[in-house]
Order: C-alpha cells, then structure tokens, then sequence
C-alpha cells in the first residue's frame, strides 16, 4: 500500500519501534483535509502526523480550536476498525470563524487547492474532504490531479436540503475517482438537510451513507454524537479502504457506484 511510502517518509517525523513501523506498514492512510485532528487516547495511535496549512507562524500541534476534524478522524477510525493511518491536513484560519460559520471556515481556494496537492504528493491512499468547497477552478484542478493519479477523493454533498450536490464540478472534473456523499438519518432515509443527487445520469458518482446520530468524540476525547453530510463521508471513506485492501484499486471500485441510488 502507499502507506509503506508514507512511514519511510515521515519516519524522521515519527520515531517508530520496529514492531509499530510493521504496524503502521500495513495500514491504508487517509489524509483528512479538516480543522486538525485531536491526539486523543483512541486517535493517536492511529496519527501519522499534522501538516499547519492554515497559518504561518507555528501552533501547537494535534490540539486543534475546532471539534470537526476529530468528529471526522474518529467516525473513520471506528468504521475501519481502527485500521488506518491518519495524515491531518489543517486549513483552518488562525482567525478563527465568523459568527455562525463552520469549521474549518476557510475561505481562501489556493490554500484549500494546496492541501489536496500535498495529499496527493504525499501518496494516500484516499483523501477525505468533508467541507463545502467553491467552484474555484485551482480546486477543482487539484481534485482532478489526485483523480489522474487513481486517489480517491471523497467528498461531502453538503447540508443545504437541496435537490442538487454540492462539489458537483469537482466530483464530474474527477469522475469517476471522486464520490459526492449524502447522508441518511437512522432509518436509511435521505435526511432533511442533504443535498440530494440530481436526476439526470450525470458523470459524478454519489453515495448514501448515515449522517444523523452518529457516534464520535470531540477533540477532548469526550462522546458525541454528529449529524450532516461531513459524518457521513468519512463511514463512505472507510467503505472504499474495506473494499479495497490496496489503494490501486480504488478508483474501480468507485466506478462501479451507483450514482443517487440509496445504498
């Protein structure tokens, strides 16, 4: 798998025992594109280590002002059975959110655009993007460059109750390596506030996945529980590293999706 690229890399960063470098080897990664992920008790084995995009003078690191990105890394934690390598790649602004904003509240393309080239750069084996993400043309390049090099990038549909997909250009730009996810409340039915898929067979690929209720952990480790589409993309992330025991794989396996059929 990649990952075994990505400890030999990184192993400066990490000093790993022998047994746990092993360990490590044998796990796909993900990199978590959020608001940085918590080093608590159930994730930091799992971490492979941070990269601070979000601003240029140092934080500390694994200690992030937001809960979203942890909510995230542990719901694909404990859909993988704790099977997985964690990359964090934080974006979020050091100025924290407007006034009902969501985290990770970052509104600048080129930064975003930059964390999916780091990621695909650093050969994950899926890229997990729970985020409303814009139009921008730098972003979708990105996404379609991860696409091209057979990373998956899965993406969250958004909660706008809509009877279209959010990060719709980018899912067609980087068909059919990308997956748009919707979410479904505990029943198996779409929830209110999910974008839904169109009803033409457009080229992009959509799944369904819960995202009410779902069990996770804030950055202090303490239980919660999360609703919206970002909670469901990471239970499809981890469906595509079972799926597929090697990350070359991938990409057919997210050809075959069915795209706006609940599954």
């Amino acid at each position: 798998m990649r990952f075994s690229f990505l400890v030999a890399l990184l192993s400066c960063l990490l000093p790993l025992s022998g047994a746990a470098a092993r360990d490590a080897s044998e796990r796909p990664v993900v990199a978590i594109i959020d608001s940085g992920v918590a080093a608590t008790r159930e994730l930091q084995p799992l971490i492979v280590t941070e990269y601070d995009l979000g601003t240029d003078r140092p934080r500390t690191p694994y200690a992030p002002l937001y809960d979203h990105g942890t909510m995230v890394a542990t719901i694909l934690a404990r859909e993988t059975g704790h099977n997985v390598g964690i990359v964090s790649i934080r974006i979020d602004d050091a100025q924290g959110c407007p006034a009902r904003g969501t985290p990770p509240c970052q509104a600048d393309p080129a930064l975003i655009a930059r964390a999916i080239r780091l990621a695909t750069d650093l050969g994950v084996d899926a890229i997990n993007v729970s985020l409303s993400l814009s139009d921008d043309p730098k972003i979708v390049r990105a996404i379609r460059r991860a696409a091209r090099r057979d990373i998956p990038v899965v993406l969250a549909a958004g909660n706008d109750g809509l009877d279209h997909p959010g990060n719709l250009r980018s899912a067609k730009a980087a068909f059919p390596a990308a997956v748009l996810v919707g979410a479904l409340d505990a029943a198996g039915l779409p929830w209110e506030g999910t974008n839904r898929p169109t009803a033409e067979q457009a080229r992009y690929v959509y799944r369904w996945q819960r995202g009410v209720d779902v069990p996770t952990a804030l950055a202090n480790g303490a239980a919660a529980t999360a609703t919206g589409t970002s909670f469901a993309t990471p239970i499809e992330t981890a469906r595509l590293i079972k799926a597929s025991r090697t990350g070359h794989a991938m990409a057919k396996t997210l050809s075959r999706g069915d795209r706006g059929r609940i599954s």
